[in-house]
């Protein structure tokens, strides 16, 4: 199943697994993991952000992890101007309670910073095919290359975790 249907499937809330930290719930759970997609779905009031876990410190069990906060009140992304495609990895992770549910708020290298607030959360550790082989090189790859190179909202996924909140 792609990540894309797992999100909108309505059995995936049967697959509540442990996963070995929490993003809505544990600070610095995605350290080092790299931000690779941030979407708002306004008619259904969704964030969704896509982590490669490659180089993550604390998840170990997958390659992959989703973080959906639902319900929106608030979507702030700050970042300098920059060329080209940037690997965006997680310096600082902040989930805690808000008077709306739930705030994340993510401090990511280089020089951008995310705030999400919403009602609710669910979070999603998994595998796709390819995500245990070295990324691409931003440096010397093609846009394209690097594309093939990453988890997107298509790729096929295992789920080996997850949580709801």
């Amino acid at each position: 199943m792609s990540i894309f249907d797992l999100l909108i499937e309505p059995s995936r809330f049967d697959c509540a697994l442990p996963v070995e930290m929490d993003a809505l719930t544990e600070t610095g759970t995605l350290l080092e993991a790299a931000l690779l997609s941030a979407s708002l779905d306004p008619t259904t009031g969704d964030a969704r952000l896509l982590f490669d876990c490659r180089g993550a410190l604390q998840l170990r069990n997958g390659n992959t992890a989703v973080v959906v906060v639902k319900n929106v009140s608030e979507f702030r992304w700050h970042a300098s101007p920059r060329r080209g495609s940037t690997w965006h990895a997680v310096m600082s992770w902040i989930p805690s309670p808000h008077p709306a549910g739930l705030a994340i708020t993510a401090g990511l290298t280089p020089d951008a910073d995310l705030q999400i607030v919403g009602l609710a959360g669910e979070f999603y550790v998994g595998n796709i095919l390819g995500g245990d082989k070295p990324p691409p090189d931003f440096t010397s790859s093609t846009p394209a290359e690097i594309r093939r190179g990453l988890a997107s909202w298509t790729s096929e996924i295992d789920v080996v975790g997850a949580s709801f909140r």
